[in-house]
């Protein structure tokens, strides 16, 4: 057990370095080499654990659909999933609550945010291998929105405009964070609220943010 975990953490370990070079040099920019030198194993050491480069992406790719509990917009799907009908009336699943969440989150892990808006530029290219996973990623997530119980104006009724609406949301937020990261003086929760008053506008969506 206790190899196993030494294991686990090592990969771990691997995927973190790795997404952090990735957010500053891209994939094709970041070196076995340049990953072993940072997490202090040889490139055989590095390709032990994770095989090949392309199944490396995959790790750091899964990190941005998995569930995990630290990540305060997970938390909070999850808790609204396990709530019965009665309990949602009184504590509402909110979409734009939901994004605030994510935004959080984003906001704590500039590096995490990063590469994944630097995978998605490259991976508009068709041989990138990234390239399917972006393009099936967001039919799955749009579908995943369309099924969650939403407290929502009576316009977003069908699970057509659900994904549409999500669809808008999630595109300003990744263009927030592009000039969140790549401009001084933004402050990203700062702007975010400003853009839900837009996305949001009161008193349409009183009750529903």
């Amino acid at each position: 057990m206790a190899v196993r975990m030494q294991r686990d953490e090592r990969i771990d370990d691997i995927v973190r370095v790795t997404t952090e070079l990735i957010g500053k040099k891209g994939y094709y920019g970041t070196s076995i080499q340049e990953i072993a030198d940072n997490v202090g194993l040889s490139q055989a050491g590095v390709l032990k654990h994770v095989k090949t480069k392309k199944n490396l992406l995959e790790l750091v790719l899964a990190q941005y659909d998995g569930d995990d509990s630290d990540n305060q917009a997970n938390g909070y799907l999850k808790k609204k999933r396990e709530l019965s009908e009665e309990e949602l009336e009184k504590s509402p699943a909110l979409l734009p609550e939901w994004y605030r969440e994510i935004a959080r989150y984003n906001a704590q892990n500039p590096f995490f945010t990063r590469a994944y808006l630097v995978l998605r530029a490259e991976a508009l290219d068709e041989s990138h291998p990234a390239h399917d996973y972006f393009e099936q990623r967001g039919r799955r997530l749009r579908a995943f929105v369309s099924a969650v119980p939403w407290k929502l104006p009576p316009e977003y009724a069908t699970p057509e405009s659900k994904a549409v609406l999500s669809m808008a949301v999630g595109s300003a937020m990744e263009g927030l964070e592009s000039r969140w990261l790549g401009e001084e003086g933004i402050d990203f929760l700062e702007y975010w609220g400003k853009y839900e008053d837009i996305l949001f506008p009161l008193p349409h969506w009183e009750g529903y943010r």
